[in-house]
């Protein structure tokens, strides 16, 4: 049993998760308008470069997933980053949580329009389209730079600091538009405690399926900036030996 999952591997997506959301939506519940949206950001993306940097965890569904079409991770991995991220999520969300009472966590949640708790602390109510087109953006060129950044070999420090500092000016960006999502595990753990907003767990499946397109879009447009080839990647013509490979990973527990 303990050899078809990698605890170790889910302990370290579930710990840096966890850091991740103490220092993003911990920040922009906590803090509020003392740390302000720059802070908030900067929390967001120093979370995200210790988890990978110190704890060697990406902390983030959509780096998972695009690292495993990139084959950075193997199929096995992917599943223990998941189990560990929504984990992660869902406890540092319960910690914020009992650290505040229910309507202020509200704001730490992702949404848009007025009908949000999220919405209506943004000037001018961003629509579904602009959030659905912003986060998209956002998540491909953060998922770019993490794959550039191993791509080139860089030092483990340096793919988590630029990986970070592209965190940090997509929440800046992101952050007055939806509450900064591009990551499903912290909107997942979010929405799940902001059970006095009705429409958090409503609006939570931007935050789920956008990023996961983010990261196919992000390797689709790092293939062609990048020194890397189809064969590089899970599209190539062996796509199907791939999956057949990562069921047979759970099911043996190789």
């Amino acid at each position: 049993m303990g050899d078809s999952v990698d605890l170790r591997n889910v302990f370290a997506e579930f710990v840096g998760t966890v850091f991740v959301m103490l220092a993003g939506p911990g920040l922009l519940v906590l803090g509020g308008d003392a740390v302000g949206t720059l802070g908030v950001a900067i929390g967001f993306g120093a979370a995200t470069a210790l988890s990978i940097g110190v704890i060697g965890a990406v902390a983030n569904p959509m780096f998972s997933l695009a690292l495993f079409f990139a084959r950075g991770i193997t199929g096995h991995q992917l599943v223990t980053d998941l189990i560990g991220q929504v984990l992660g999520g869902i406890a540092g969300a319960a910690l914020i949580w009992g650290m505040n009472d229910a309507v202020r966590f509200r704001a730490g949640s992702n949404g848009w329009e007025p009908t949000s708790e999220v919405g209506l602390q943004l000037t001018g109510y961003s629509t579904l389209g602009t959030v659905i087109a912003a986060e998209l953006v956002i998540g491909i060129v953060i998922t770019i730079v993490l794959l550039s950044s191993i791509n080139q070999e860089l030092p483990e420090s340096a793919v988590a600091a630029f990986t970070g500092l592209a965190v940090t000016v997509g929440a800046l960006f992101l952050l007055p538009i939806s509450g900064f999502g591009a990551n499903p595990a912290r909107s997942i753990g979010a929405a799940i405690f902001a059970d006095t907003d009705p429409n958090a767990l409503g609006q939570l499946w931007v935050f789920v399926i956008v990023p996961l397109i983010a990261s196919f879009g992000g390797v689709l447009v790092w293939l062609g900036i990048d020194e890397a080839t189809v064969d590089d990647t899970v599209f190539d013509d062996t796509i199907l030996d791939d999956v057949a490979d990562a069921v047979d990973e759970l099911v043996d527990g190789d």
